[in-house]
């Protein structure tokens, strides 16, 4: 029995031994820090935890005060009667002297009658910490000027921001607890289904930009980044999302595509350069016009246009003017990248930043070049205008559209005895005589009809009447208004004073029956009897006699010797025997310069000089057009002496051309230079001469017979051979008049390549 207690005894110590083994591992492992503490604040006993929290070893603790690890020890323990309290935060100081955040709870507990105290210490500053983040964090999020918006797996609203209440319009209590859903338009409703699959698969969505609406119906442009949201155990519970308003930023992308487009379209060329010169862009209309691609152009200076027709003032003016802050307004003439030179007007202007600096310079061109081409023509026509004023005997005169003069020739002072300058800005009524005022006035401005020798009465400067036949056109723009008018008045006073004879003394019937029946003998044998028909070309004339006989001439000749045809066409001014006895005169110097073998142009200079004395003396004018035609070669040169142009059809053209010559009327002015042009004429074509008693053919409308029409006519019937096509002709023009009598002669020849 007693060794039955003599081994029981040391198993039962063991166990308790073992037991507080066990309880000592688990109280030196604890993550909390553990301390025992005397009735005193002496430390007795701590674990492995505690060295961690304050760096002392547990030896260096024992025995310590506890004031030394928690300064304020004393807080803890109540007034009365040292009663220790629940859980409270204090702060502990580490043995390098540093302080900490700790959560300290103490109680009370008897070993062996003795009053000891357990203290668990937890380290609070990692738990602040937290706090202190969550904090932080949270201003953050409400601070940013992001929406950052954090949802369900299903798209029910978690969080919303102050940005997202400022962005789209719903506070936090309205829309939290509310599907995402609300936000998409309904042509996107299937956004958010698309977007929330994605999010359950783990995928993030990168930055991209859609459409949302707001509270009040508006739509707005957006920026989104939804990520998803894990837990502590990687399993997905969610969606953030960061939302920018971009609406502003695409309304600026927009206009600046609208201008972008704006300027490329733009039917003017645009040119911007930086402060010193160099080309940073330039637009389509650019390249088109100069003929450079952008990137042989970008960077360069637009001297490289230059074309040395401008001077360097003009462009240092410019520069000068632009850099100062001014805006430079001319016209310049550049030059292509192929060395064509074309002219431009340019619209030069600064532009500055807000502060108002110049950062770069706007050049607006617009191509001028083909209105300078019309300028010179017009301005070379109007000189043209002028020279033919001087030297012609006729009045030759400009109206405004309203009818008062702003131009007059010269030979005003011998018709109505005015200086020019004294009839300038007066209306052309108030040199009428009063008879002639009261009466219809010659012209309607607002017809703008032209009008065709109209006898007018005028008062001369010394009060006697002076007659004129006057012809007039209005000049029309592009809108079909008119601009001003142009005609000439011819002086038939003394014509008319012995018409006026000549049926005073009841002889005029008779004699002008005979004169007529002279002149008809006479012009008939002028006139080619038969046409003139080779391998290579046919010629055939025909004129329609007037009611009163003209003076309309044609003629045309084969010289074998050098294989050409000579054709020609003439009018002589008036009727009766005189100007048929010119039309002898004319047959005759012709047939002789023939002879001669003079050009067309010679030939013209040469009957003009033998004419000029009898026409100048008789108060009569001749026009002609000359043309010799080169059968071997098909070419052909002409002359005209102020005569109708001839139409001349080619084969596989749609329209006629006019064959034009600049050359003075026979009878002006002696030793006259003409204008000899050259063409070629191929197998088909043909050339139409007349006179101007075609085109001026009046129907019983007023309405005159017309180049388009006759052009119109020969276009139609260019198949036909010749004479067929004379035919028709005279039965359009016959037709057109509703009569056979015509009041000048109708003359034409055609000359048709075979």
């Amino acid at each position: 029995m007693l060794i039955g207690e003599d081994t029981e005894m040391p198993v039962n110590k063991r166990k308790e031994e073992q037991n507080c083994d066990l309880l000592w591992a688990l109280v030196n492992n604890a993550a909390d820090g553990i301390i025992v503490i005397d009735g005193e604040g002496r430390i007795i006993l701590t674990n492995t935890a505690t060295e961690h929290f304050f760096g002392y070893r547990q030896q260096e603790m024992i025995g310590q005060d506890m004031r030394k690890l928690i300064p304020d020890y004393d807080k803890c323990l109540t007034d009365h009667e040292k009663i220790i309290s629940s859980e409270r935060e204090v702060t502990g100081r580490r043995k390098d002297g540093n302080t900490f955040l700790a959560h300290l709870s103490i109680s009370e507990v008897q070993h062996g009658g003795q009053r000891l105290f357990a203290g668990v210490i937890r380290d609070f500053t990692t738990h602040k910490q937290g706090e202190i983040d969550a904090q932080r964090l949270a201003a953050i999020v409400e601070s940013s000027e992001d929406a950052i918006i954090s949802k369900t797996l299903d798209g029910i609203v978690i969080s919303w921001n102050s940005a997202a209440q400022r962005i789209y319009g719903y506070s936090a209590e309205e829309i939290c607890g509310q599907s995402i859903s609300i936000l998409a338009p309904p042509d996107r409703a299937d956004e958010i289904p698309q977007i929330l699959q994605h999010i359950r698969r783990g995928e993030r969505i990168k930055q991209f930009e859609t459409v949302r609406m707001r509270k009040d119906g508006r739509e707005i442009f957006v920026s989104l980044t939804i990520s998803p949201i894990k837990n502590s155990q990687g399993s997905i519970t969610g969606a953030a999302t960061i939302a920018r308003d971009i609406t502003r930023r695409k309304q600026r992308e927009e206009k600046l595509l609208w201008l972008s487009r704006a300027l490329e379209q733009s039917p003017v060329a645009v040119t911007i350069t930086d402060t010193a010169g160099n080309i940073q862009y330039v637009n389509a209309k650019f390249t088109q016009l100069t003929g450079y691609h952008r990137e042989e152009i970008i960077g360069r200076n637009p001297r490289i246009l230059q074309s040395g027709k401008t001077s360097l003032e003009e462009y240092q003016q410019l520069w000068s003017t632009i850099t100062s802050g001014g805006e430079w307004r001319g016209e310049i003439q550049d030059k292509k990248k192929n060395g064509e030179i074309y002219w431009i007007l340019e619209h030069i202007s600064p532009i500055k930043n807000t502060q108002g600096e110049i950062t770069h310079f706007l050049a607006i061109g617009e191509d001028i070049s083909e209105r300078k081409q019309i300028e010179k023509a017009l301005q070379e026509s109007e000189e043209r205008f002028r020279q033919v004023a001087k030297m012609t005997g006729e009045w030759i005169w400009e109206q405004d559209s309203s009818g008062h003069f702003i131009y007059c020739s010269g030979a005003v002072k011998e018709i109505l005895g005015y200086e020019p300058k004294e009839m300038l800005g007066k209306h052309y009524s108030e040199f009428f005589t009063l008879e002639a005022q009261e009466s219809k006035p010659r012209k309607s401005p607002q017809s703008g009809k032209r009008f065709f020798r109209i006898v007018c009465c005028y008062r001369h400067k010394d009060g006697r009447e002076v007659f004129t036949e006057s012809s007039g056109e209005p000049l029309l723009d592009e809108r079909g208004q008119i601009v001003k008018w142009r005609g000439l008045d011819r002086d038939i006073t003394k014509r008319l004073e012995a018409q006026e004879l000549i049926r005073r003394a009841q002889i005029s019937l008779a004699v002008t029956r005979n004169e007529l029946r002279i002149a008809q003998q006479i012009q008939e044998s002028l006139l080619p009897t038969e046409s003139l028909v080779l391998p290579e070309v046919q010629v055939v004339g025909h004129c329609l006699p007037a009611s009163q006989v003209g003076g309309d001439y044609f003629d045309y000749y084969y010289r074998q010797s050098d294989n050409t045809v000579d054709v020609t066409i003439a009018d002589v001014s008036g009727h009766s025997v005189g100007p048929a006895l010119f039309m002898v005169e004319t047959r005759s110097a012709l047939k002789t310069q023939i002879r001669s073998k003079f050009t067309a142009a010679n030939t013209l200079a040469a009957l003009n000089d033998s004419l000029y004395e009898d026409l100048n003396g008789a108060d009569h004018f001749i026009t002609m057009f000359y043309m010799q035609y080169h059968i071997a070669t098909g070419e052909i040169n002409y002359a005209s002496a102020g005569h109708n142009p001839p139409l001349l059809l080619r084969r596989n053209e749609a329209v006629c051309n006019k064959l034009e010559a600049d050359g003075l009327i026979f009878g002006v002015k002696k030793e006259v230079s003409f204008e000899e042009k050259r063409t070629f004429l191929k197998k088909g074509d043909l050339v139409f001469l007349y006179t101007d008693g075609i085109v001026e053919a009046e129907s019983k409308q007023g309405e005159f017979f017309g180049i388009h029409r006759l052009s119109k006519i020969l276009v139609t019937h260019r198949h036909l051979a010749a004479q067929e096509l004379i035919k028709v002709i005279v039965k359009d023009l016959q037709g057109f008049c509703e009569s056979k009598n015509f009041r000048d002669d109708a003359t034409m020849v055609i000359l048709k390549v075979m």
